[in-house]
């Protein structure tokens, strides 16, 4: 029954990525390209532990409607009749809704990425539909308040714990799929993608990141620090005992560097993707040179 839950989990997880990455490169001609970039969001690293090691059904789920989510917010600000618009924007509260409901922490998580993601796009909609999808998760958000305002913690059979500890490593970060207490970590594929777009930035001389890149690598960055051992997370508990109860709903700051490799796994293969393509069209501009040059 376990194995079945996966194999159908992850088949339309591919489904659901592969619409992502048609959303995100919105290149017909380069639509074999999606499917690279849905094999490679399957093969990120944290999802792999999720699926293989930890096998945690609510993770596995989440996984699997993040790429709804972010096609459908792409959808939305793409499409300019307004049914369509707003069949997509439904879709994506629906979605984190069932996200917020599965897990609060990612709820919270994929709403500031939802802001940033108003912020790059200049769409005041996205923080709109980010509020109403964690609203949507609100008994989610009422048990959390019951169990960190109302003294209700140890109540529920929860132990307040601390997470600092369980933190990447630095070296951690850049480690291969291959699971390591816990903490999966960059992945040959993903750091490749990234080599491949710092070789073509630095030594090729191509101008990779647009305007707005530097806000969702800064994103990612902060994602990634917070995955980090050196993250205050005691100084946080520290606060007040609901602050050491949400800090213990969290579990393990090692799920932030989980959806950093999300973030950075779509904007790789997009800039890839625009690589590929700015290579292929050079091509065919010389092949077409040469071909007038010998006809003259």
């Amino acid at each position: 029954m376990e194995s079945t839950f996966i194999i159908l989990t992850q088949i339309i997880t591919f489904g659901t990525a592969w619409s992502m990455f048609h959303c995100v490169l919105k290149r017909k001609k380069k639509d074999w390209f999606s499917l690279v970039g849905a094999l490679g969001y399957l093969l990120l690293p944290y999802h792999v532990y999720v699926v293989t090691e930890s096998v945690d059904r609510s993770q596995i789920l989440i996984w699997m409607v993040v790429p709804i989510l972010t096609a459908s917010l792409i959808k939305m600000s793409d499409t300019e009749k307004m049914f369509w618009k707003t069949g997509y924007g439904l879709t994506a509260v629906l979605a984190l809704g069932i996200i917020g409901r599965l897990d609060g922490v990612a709820a919270l998580t994929l709403l500031f990425l939802i802001c940033v993601g108003g912020i790059c796009r200049r769409q005041w909609q996205y923080p709109v539909i980010g509020i109403l999808g964690v609203a949507m998760a609100y008994p989610t958000y009422m048990t959390w308040k019951h169990w960190l305002f109302d003294g209700a913690f140890a109540e529920s059979g929860l132990e307040y714990t601390s997470i600092m500890e369980q933190g990447y490593s630095i070296g951690g970060l850049f480690s291969t799929y291959f699971y390591r207490n816990g903490h999966p970590g960059m992945g040959i594929l993903l750091l490749g993608c990234l080599l491949f777009l710092l070789y073509q930035s630095f030594v090729k001389g191509k101008k990779i990141c647009a305007k707005n890149d530097h806000i969702w690598l800064g994103a990612a960055a902060l994602l990634t620090v917070m995955s980090l051992r050196y993250f205050p997370w005691d100084f946080v508990q520290r606060m007040g005992s609901w602050a050491l109860g949400l800090v213990t709903l969290i579990g393990t700051p090692a799920v932030f560097f989980g959806y950093a490799q999300i973030l950075l796994c779509v904007w790789s293969i997009e800039k890839c993707g625009a690589v590929l393509q700015l290579t292929d069209r050079t091509a065919r501009m010389r092949e077409d040179t040469v071909k007038k040059n010998g006809e003259k």
